[in-house]
């Protein structure tokens, strides 16, 4: 299947050493990726989705169609991305009346929705080659304790997403055991991050990370590792806020699984910008050199 990258808002606005990261890793095990730079957000599903649903549905279909019309499927770098992409060719794929609704609104444009591509979650591809990942690894992350967050959108709405087991995943783990590291099980695995919730209450977001992180402490672990840039923020950006409010000492370096991939196999630290975290990883980088 040949893939273009679908980057949304966040990851190019926000966090482009992950873009770099993605874009390295992808190289080095073999995969080619375009680009689509015509695309507009998603749009967002906790936005967009719940203030006008044809608008949801007309973005997120303008978006499929540039991908149809260069023949690529979506390989999306956001969990929020690809549920929104997937929900969207869910509907429009097993609603007729729907689907030809949202294309007379593309009409005005000159496009049309077909259906004909498929949309994958970053860490799904990096899943399917798997072996090819473990065979490029060069210097094997021994002895690193790693605390893998799926997150919400990775594994739900389930029906949609359908390709991890939401209530006991396993994906994350074994991208995390590809690189030589150890993937930590800790009691609230499953739970959010918060991160959804900060706009609306942010003491209440703040308090579901703590908890997050007195579970991973609790399991021993040296770091986390993300597969989606809202839980990335969330963990790196609001760690000090959390102690500085509850009295704690939480300093877990905070990691995109293609950041690890890319440690694993021997890519150069300065060129995925890992000085850009917050949380400073220093103390992993002396760990597993």
């Amino acid at each position: 299947m040949s893939y273009s990258y679908f980057l949304g808002c966040v990851i190019p606005g926000r966090l482009p050493f992950l873009e770099a990261s993605a874009r390295n890793t992808f190289e080095k095990i073999g995969l080619k990726v375009g680009d689509q730079a015509k695309c507009s957000c998603c749009p967002d599903p906790t936005g967009a989705a719940q203030l006008d649903h044809e608008t949801f549905l007309a973005l997120g279909a303008r978006n499929l169609c540039l991908f149809e019309e260069s023949n690529k499927s979506i390989l999306s770098l956001c969990s929020g991305c690809t549920e929104s992409l997937k929900t969207v060719k869910h509907i429009l794929d097993n609603d007729d009346e729907k689907k030809k609704e949202i294309n007379l609104k593309l009409k005005v444009i000159g496009k049309a929705y077909k259906g004909s591509i498929d949309i994958k979650h970053f860490a799904e591809v990096l899943y399917e080659n798997i072996e090819k990942i473990k065979q490029k690894v060069k210097k094997p992350l021994k002895d690193l304790k790693v605390a893998g967050h799926p997150g919400c959108h990775y594994l739900r709405p389930s029906e949609i997403i359908n390709w991890d087991d939401p209530l006991n995943p396993k994906t994350l783990d074994e991208l995390i055991e590809a690189t030589g590291a150890d993937p930590v099980e800790y009691s609230l695995k499953n739970d959010c991050c918060g991160n959804p919730v900060e706009k609306s209450d942010k003491d209440i977001s703040l308090r579901m990370l703590e908890n997050k992180l007195k579970s991973m402490k609790e399991a021993g672990t040296d770091c986390i590792a993300c597969v989606c840039p809202a839980c990335y923020q969330q963990f790196d950006f609001n760690q000090r806020e959390v102690n500085k409010i509850y009295n704690t000492d939480y300093n877990f370096p905070v990691f995109y699984i293609t950041e690890l991939i890319a440690l694993a196999i021997g890519m150069d630290t300065e060129k995925l910008g890992l000085n850009f975290h917050r949380i400073k990883v220093n103390d992993i980088l002396k760990k597993i050199a």
